[in-house]
């Protein structure tokens, strides 16, 4: 059993550290944040955690099989990174709008003050669902695994067995899942104090999500 508690502190780091870089995941979990949205931006962040657990479980399992003739497909990573894309547009012209006339009635076009329910109406309200198509998009996340825990088992860090592979996995999706929370936390503290920048934070999570998913649907059809 002593196989388990190594590498699930290895997973951990590996998850924690692999999930600092910016990406998608990262944007939607801000934007929830800034938005006071708490409670979604921590589903988006438990969604996009359980892909990576997932993947290293297969991996760590021996399973990889399972993913590669799916992940590998461009066809499938090319849906997956244009689910980015659109997800994105909606921000920017959809959710962008609804955002500008909650805060200033007067802006919008048919001239009426929305009630609470009304602007909350049309939204997204599978956080989770979100996490896991936005953390499934990444086109280069199984390659990064299986390299990374090719590594690990080379130098005796990793050991492929049941223990080492659950404990490995666990680890990984709990390391993704805190650093969002330390995120999410950070941000929901600094919301009160960032003025303006609330209401253009859907704008902006918008476009960058937007170049996330072109640059993903780019990688998937051009890059073996």
């Amino acid at each position: 059993m002593a196989a388990f508690p190594v590498a699930l502190v290895v997973g951990f780091l590996a998850g924690f550290l692999g999930a600092i870089p910016p990406g998608p995941l990262g944007v939607t979990c801000l934007r929830k944040s800034l938005q006071g949205e708490r409670r979604d931006a921590y589903r988006v962040a438990f969604g996009g955690a359980t892909v990576d657990a997932l993947i290293c479980g297969l991996i760590g399992f021996g399973l990889a099989w399972i993913l590669e003739k799916v992940v590998t497909n461009p066809w499938v990573r090319g849906a997956l990174a244009l689910f980015l894309v659109a997800y994105g547009a909606k921000l920017l012209f959809v959710d962008a709008r609804r955002d500008a006339e909650k805060i200033d009635p007067g802006s919008s076009r048919l001239q009426f003050t929305p009630r609470p329910a009304e602007v909350q109406k049309g939204r997204f309200r599978f956080p989770v669902l979100t996490g896991l198509l936005q953390g499934a998009a990444n086109p280069v996340l199984f390659v990064n695994w299986t390299l990374f825990i090719s590594f690990l088992v080379g130098h005796r860090l990793f050991v492929p067995t049941a223990a080492g592979a659950g404990g490995f996995a666990l680890g990984v999706g709990l390391g993704v899942f805190v650093w969002f929370a330390v995120l999410i936390e950070l941000v929901d503290r600094w919301r009160s104090r960032s003025g303006a920048w609330v209401s253009r934070s859907t704008r902006v999570a918008g476009a960058l999500l937007v170049v996330f998913g072109l640059y993903f649907t780019w990688r998937s059809f051009n890059v073996p």
